[in-house]
Order: structure tokens, then sequence, then C-alpha cells
């Protein structure tokens, strides 16, 4: 099921605040997205990192091996040896180079497509085909190859689904706050005529024919699933390629846009300590031949880099510190899903001994848009 509700608290009226008002739209949401046949999934964005299986299985470069290419509707032997990971042919816009069939389906948006090298792709060079395949427009010089992705795929509930699930989430708050409107078909029914009281036991055949004894839901059902389908219908097929998915780690430090730094394509990243709460960077300026230091780190802490001196200014006419971070470094520690840190340091060697001082430290990550 896709991470979206089909109904929320603030949708059950008087019941919106009550104890259970939010398992009661967990509850409502999962079960109409089971019995209308697992069609309706919700909207998800997600990256997914795309390699060319056909290269990235071989057995090994070889100068006797070549790999026939369709180049512009003619057949090309290609030696192997030719083909680096970072290699780009132009596309034809026909041949399945230049096309990718996309995991998640159907496809409703392409956010971005990023290259091997960090390169953010002009959304001019490529197309949406049938909710599911990305296509490379013709003439243009890259083929979906060694490319990260990002998209939004999956079908939200119809506004008739929505209501339903309103309806199915209140009488679930009214049934686990004891209330006695609830119009739940309940499994036990006790009836009392004449002084003789009796108990009856409903056999509740509606749930085994997929419905919920309710009107306005079963109605809903009955128009998306009449055939009482288990699940949506799929095709497993060896040509649709694999793709891993990366799911992006939280930041590592509390939010503050005070430190946090975010890194865009050909723009780099710069912090200053000018107007900063709390940075203090006074250290640089008391005559003490301290010198900074610039850190930036991976969410793990198992990859970091020290930033070039040169990206470092120390401005004594203001008492100010700044720096700048490119795409290329960030990327090189970060990857480009993950975020990181970066730290300042103030640094000085005495007698042989070289003393480190942390003094500000934020948050890094990539952004693909400003």
């Amino acid at each position: 099921m896709g991470t979206e509700l089909w109904v929320y608290p603030a949708d059950l009226g008087s019941y919106a605040n009550t104890e259970y008002a939010q398992e009661a739209c967990q509850t409502a949401s999962y079960l109409l997205w089971s019995m209308s046949g697992r069609k309706f999934t919700g909207e998800v964005t997600v990256t997914e990192r795309y390699v060319c299986a056909k290269r990235a299985y071989r057995m090994g470069p070889s100068s006797k091996n070549y790999y026939g290419t369709l180049i512009a509707g003619e057949v090309y032997n290609i030696p192997i040896t030719d083909f680096q990971e970072y290699a780009e042919l132009v596309s034809d816009g026909l041949s399945p180079e230049s096309r990718i069939k996309l995991r998640g389906r159907p496809v409703t948006k392409i956010h971005a497509v990023r290259t091997r090298d960090g390169r953010i792709l002009d959304p001019s060079s490529y197309y949406l085909v049938d909710h599911s395949t990305l296509q490379a427009a013709a003439g243009v010089p890259w083929t979906p190859c060694n490319v990260e992705i990002t998209y939004t795929y999956g079908a939200p509930p119809p506004v008739a689904g929505k209501m339903a699930a309103r309806v199915l989430a209140l009488e679930f708050a009214k049934l686990w706050a004891g209330d006695d409107d609830c119009m739940l078909p309940q499994r036990v029914t006790s009836i009392s005529r004449q002084g003789v009281s009796y108990t009856l036991l409903d056999s509740q055949d509606f749930i085994e024919d997929v419905r919920t004894g309710l009107y306005a839901v079963d109605l809903f059902l009955k128009s998306v699933n009449p055939d009482k389908a288990r699940a949506r219908a799929r095709v497993f097929t060896p040509d649709i390629p694999r793709a891993r998915r990366s799911t992006p780690k939280a930041l590592s430090l509390t939010a503050n846009t005070q430190f946090d730094v975010s890194v865009v394509k050909n723009t780099p990243a710069t912090w200053t300590s000018v107007g900063k709460a709390s940075a203090d960077v006074s250290v640089f300026f008391s005559g003490g031949g301290w010198s900074p230091l610039l850190t930036i780190r991976n969410t793990s802490g198992n990859k970091s880099m020290d930033l070039d001196a040169s990206n470092i200014i120390v401005n004594n006419a203001n008492s100010s510190v700044s720096f700048s971070i490119s795409y290329t470094d960030a990327q090189k520690i970060l990857g480009m899903v993950d975020p990181g840190t970066w730290t300042l340091y103030a640094t000085r060697t005495v007698a042989g001994i070289t003393t480190v001082s942390e003094l500000e430290t934020g948050n890094l990550q990539i952004k693909l848009y400003n």
C-alpha cells in the first residue's frame, strides 16, 4: 500500500480528536485498499538507480568481444572495451538503448534524471511513454544507462473511495469508543420477546463476498471490484530491468536554518558566520595562530573529506569565516541520496603538537532543485 491514507482524522467530524481516530483511518484505508483489489495504491515518490544489465553482467573486457548496438536505425558491432562506465551514445529515439521501463507504475511524473557523474538532465531531453517508460529524445547525447531517476507513481483512490473510507473509519472510531450507534454489523444479536431471551449468530456471508455491510462502502467496492479480485493483475517479464530503490536517511542533526547547508547542481553551497546565532569564530582573530579546517562526512561517518583551504576565507575586516562546498565534493562524499554533516574546526601546531578544536557543525545535503 502507498504511504498516503485514504482518509485523515480531520475528516471524522466530532470524532477527529478521539483516542482511536488515527488508527481508524489507517484501518479503513488498508481494508478498502485490499478489498478493492489493491488497485489504488496512492502516489509514492521514489529515487531509483538503473544500470545497463548487458554491460554490468558481462564476463569482462576483451578486445575480441563485440556488442551489437542499434544506432540511428543501423546495427554497429562496437568492441566492449569501448564501453566505459561514463560513456554515452547519441540517442536515436527508437532503439532499446534509448528507453528504459521504470519499476513503479503507473508513472505520473518524472521529477529528475541524474547521470552517473552527477549531471541533472534537461527535461526536454526525455519524455514519458505509456505511464511506464522513460524515453530519450532523438539526437540527445545520452542514453538511459547508469542513471538515477526520481519519479512519482501510483494510483490515488477516487473520490468515491475516499468518501467510503470516511464512512468506514467513522464507524471504527465509534466501535472502539464504545458508542451504541455504531453501524458495523455485529456477530451476536440478542433478542427478547414476551419474557423469553435468545441469541442469534449472524452468518455474515457478506465478508465472504468481500463486503463490509455498510451500504456506502459496499456500493464503492461493487463498482471497482465486481469480480472480488484479491489483487490487481500483474505481468512478470525478464525484460523489465532491475532497479535499486534508495530511501534517503534522516538528517544527522536537528534541523537548524542557521547552520544547515544545501548544495544544488552548478551552485556551490556557501556559509558565513556573519549573522549566525551562536557562531563563535573569534579564535581565528585572537592572534593565537589558529587556522580553519572544514570536514564533510556522510551519514554513517565512514567517508569524509577535508575541504581545500582555498574554499575557506577568514575575513579580518568583519571578523567572519566563510566557506563554499562544490557539488562535486559533496556528491563524492554523500552520494546522491543521503544527507551528511559539515564541521568547522580550528587547528594549530605548537612544538610539533597539533591541536584541533571543534567550533561549529551543521547538516549538509544535496538537493535536486533550488
